[in-house]
């Protein structure tokens, strides 16, 4: 380690945190947590005003759980807070050695980083937006109404209300000085909503159950693994509730209510994927001033086989997108440096690239026609992602060039400068 160097690679300062009591540690997190939240999301430039990221806060929650003896009173100061903070901040992981002695050193971190602080960022309420029209959706083949009502026992207004108000009065703009009874009375309204409170809650002791049987007891796997309150925000105990990162509420009420919903459930998740995310894409475009023309999948031949085109097709003047929508998630082993669940992450968006192209390279050859004549070069393919593994692109284009290369004999200039 170079002199002045503040990385280190041990874990085992975690264990401090047994010292102090459970109370303690979840309030001082969630009182740096509503510190760097405005009203409307995750403000990164009061995160930089506070010196203190999302993530970090989110990694002492989990290891204040992990670490937690019954009983113990004594609390935690602001200076062993500040410099568990700072030893968070700095730990590199071994693997990060591995990557930088192999030269991808850049991508892994970007990945790594990436998947660890993207889903806190933006405006919530655009979420909570998005995904009310996905838990009511319905249509001749799918009903995701029925079936959130069935899995949740509430409907999904109840759930989007809740992380609302625990979002606004969790956040810096709510604590105004003389409205501590409105914003108390607002709170205690959200967790009236019983089956929501049900459904987001924790016990504190099947938290580290849970945090154990996902990672097999491997510290290490702690540290960037999904922390368990993405899925439950609020922890209980005997007696207490608390809300260590409340700006977490909307991740749990979105994309985990989501995953919650289909794990298992192969069928369901197939026919959200169809139906759900490409009728929200259609939607979204058609009310676009700037959109010219539109239109969902539609069928065509190839020889005698039947083949459809991507599943939403916008046109703007004379240039024209290709849409194709996955229901892709990054798996949870990619945030374990899993380089064989890296690698089959790349090679499944190099796949959907490659469907994307090939309907391009159709249309160019006259096998359907759109609402008019378009050049080639006006054409582009987007692949649209519910979560993004945020894998290399440059690694994701190398594999849809081999792979294209594989099945044509080779790939030529032009094609290769095309993507």
């Amino acid at each position: 380690m170079a002199e002045g160097d503040l990385t280190h690679s041990d874990l085992s300062f975690f264990k401090e945190l047994e010292q102090y009591s459970f109370d303690s540690k979840m309030i001082l997190c969630q009182k740096f947590a509503s510190r760097i939240m405005s009203s409307s999301e995750v403000d990164i430039h009061l995160a930089f005003n506070q010196n203190i990221m999302p993530w970090e806060l989110e990694t002492f929650a989990a290891f204040s759980v992990i670490y937690d003896i019954e009983n113990v009173e004594l609390d935690i100061d602001m200076d062993v807070f500040s410099r568990i903070i700072t030893m968070i901040r700095n730990y590199w992981h071994p693997e990060l050695t591995i990557a930088e002695a192999n030269g991808s050193y850049a991508d892994t971190f970007m990945m790594i980083s990436a998947l660890q602080q993207f889903p806190v960022q933006g405006v919530f309420l655009q979420k909570l937006f998005r995904y009310n029209y996905i838990f009511n959706f319905s249509n001749s083949n799918i009903n995701m109404k029925e079936e959130f009502c069935g899995k949740f026992l509430a409907p999904y207004i109840d759930f989007a209300v809740f992380a609302f108000i625990v979002f606004v009065y969790c956040s810096k703009d709510a604590n105004i000085k003389g409205q501590e009874a409105g914003r108390q009375r607002m709170l205690e309204k959200a967790f009236r909503i019983d089956n929501v409170f049900k459904a987001l809650c924790i016990e504190k002791e099947t938290y580290k159950k849970k945090l154990e049987e996902l990672y097999k007891n491997n510290v290490l796997d702690y540290y960037y693994g999904l922390k368990i309150q993405y899925v439950h925000p609020l922890i209980s105990g005997l007696g207490f509730t608390y809300i260590p990162s409340p700006y977490l509420v909307i991740n749990a009420v979105t994309e985990s209510l989501l995953n919650r919903l289909t794990f298992g459930n192969k069928k369901l998740r197939i026919a959200f994927g169809k139906e759900v995310i490409e009728n929200y894409l259609f939607d979204i475009y058609k009310e676009v001033p700037g959109v010219t023309w539109i239109s969902q999948e539609f069928s065509y031949n190839v020889g005698r086989e039947e083949k459809l085109t991507a599943d939403v097709l916008v046109a703007e003047g004379n240039c024209c997108t290709f849409y194709d929508t996955k229901a892709l998630s990054p798996s949870l082993k990619v945030r374990q440096f899993d380089q064989e669940e890296i690698n089959k992450e790349i090679e499944i968006y190099a796949k959907n690239i490659l469907q994307v192209y090939q309907q391009i390279i159709y249309y160019s050859e006259g096998r359907f026609n759109l609402d008019k004549a378009y050049e080639t070069k006006n054409i582009f393919g987007i692949v649209v992602v519910l979560e993004d593994a945020v894998v290399p692109r440059e690694k994701v284009y190398a594999k849809a060039f081999e792979m294209w290369a594989e099945k044509l004999g080779s790939i030529t200039v032009c094609e290769r400068e095309y993507t």
